[in-house]
């Protein structure tokens, strides 16, 4: 994403004569759905350790990890063989073919967050309110095992983890199934803010307070228009998704060439040089192989997201000086992997891309969406642009 190194690509290698020289994963905290939010959303918390947890028979399982995972561990076909949930205590899971009547989940990979999101399938067998049931985190049994946790890189979980639960004997009435992220994540404002200050409207906005109402994608990926916009496309890469309305001097987010040009679906020209370098790839044998710069329904394997990950405002600030330290290790791993080129520059705006939960003068600024930050529920749920000058059908 920098003009100065627009070309610079690399050959990756063929990843089963290289040996795997970097530390395991290790799974930080698992949470599950104990309750609802005032506005009736799903509040996580972690599983205790001595299985005394209740959760509701609508729950979700989030698996948060201290390294950048390979998609197809959690993702795809064996995807939700990494996680085993069963009411069998007793029997020992090594594999997903051990799982005794295992509850089927689908799973959903952020890796700005380096989370696994597993949710119950409708339609399908669920949790039974007031059983005891035992989740399993499995790793790979083998280097050869199409299964289980793996980072990025192929190193594989240090161990499987084991941790039971009890569904509560009933839910609060307006628990609902957990679904995966849906809304109009590209166009969406803080309408409270806009609200409060209709300055937030304008480009960028008259009241420095505004800027942490940012949060559609179509905003955030305009951020990136110093550098890659129709005069300045560094890498072929346009993501200027705005222009400005003369008739009321605002900027308009109504132009969605670029991004279908350019981005979505296109092999990020900083991944991989060579033969059908040019052709983005699904399922690649190397994580970061011509990888797609926005791959719909997959935020693992979209380079945009990685390419913002390996910059400046990747570390959460809340985090522990110790852990915070492991995190910025973890990033320079990825960078080096595969992530070619500089880093993301300081963003454009205060809120452009900060993934973690920042404080402004008046409010706690956050930029999740059920546990998906605004880019990764937006590529999650399709990364279709739209006109946003146009509201959408009722």
């Amino acid at each position: 994403m920098h003009a100065a190194l627009a070309t610079v690509g690399c050959d990756v290698g063929e990843a089963s004569y290289q040996t795997i020289d970097a530390p395991p994963v290790h799974l930080i905290e698992a949470r599950a759905t104990t309750g609802l939010d005032q506005n009736y959303q799903p509040v996580r918390t972690p599983l205790a350790p001595d299985g005394s947890t209740l959760v509701l028979s609508t729950a979700s399982f989030v698996l948060k990890f201290d390294r950048f995972l390979l998609p197809g561990s959690v993702s795809g076909a064996v995807g939700p063989e990494s996680l085993c949930v069963s009411g069998d205590l007793a029997k020992q899971v090594l594999t997903y073919a051990d799982c005794v009547n295992p509850i089927p989940l689908a799973p959903t990979y952020n890796p700005v967050q380096r989370e696994v999101i597993f949710r119950q399938i409708e339609g399908m067998p669920g949790l039974v309110p007031g059983t005891r049931y035992v989740l399993w985190v499995l790793g790979p049994v083998d280097d050869a095992a199409p299964s289980g946790i793996r980072a990025f890189d192929g190193a594989p979980l240090a161990e499987s983890q084991r941790v039971e639960f009890t569904v509560a004997a009933t839910n609060p009435p307006e628990a609902m199934p957990e679904r995966q992220p849906r809304g109009d994540f590209y166009c969406q404002q803080d309408l409270e803010c806009i609200g409060r200050t209709p300055e937030c409207l304008g480009e960028p906005p008259a009241d420095p307070t505004c800027f942490p109402c940012v949060k559609g994608a179509a905003k955030l990926l305009n951020a990136c228009a110093g550098c890659h916009s129709d005069a300045n496309a560094a890498a072929g890469l346009n993501l200027s998704v705005a222009a400005l309305d003369p008739a009321v001097q605002q900027f308009r987010y109504n132009r969605i060439e670029p991004l279908y040009d350019t981005a979505i679906g296109h092999a990020a020209h900083q991944t991989q040089m060579g033969e059908r370098a040019h052709v983005g790839e699904k399922t690649p044998e190397r994580f970061g192989r011509a990888m797609p710069l926005i791959d719909p329904g997959n935020p693992g394997n979209s380079y945009l997201l990685y390419k913002i990950i390996v910059g400046q405002s990747a570390v959460d600030p809340s985090l522990p000086a110790d852990q915070a330290e492991r995190l910025r290790e973890e990033i320079e791993r990825l960078r080096a992997a595969f992530v070619m080129g500089l880093p993301m520059p300081p963003p454009a705006f205060p809120a452009s891309f900060w993934f973690h939960p920042q404080m402004s003068p008046d409010q706690e600024v956050t930029m999740y969406v059920d546990g998906m930050d605004i880019l990764s529920a937006w590529i999650l749920d399709g990364a279709v642009p739209r006109d946003c000058s146009v509201p959408l059908p009722p």
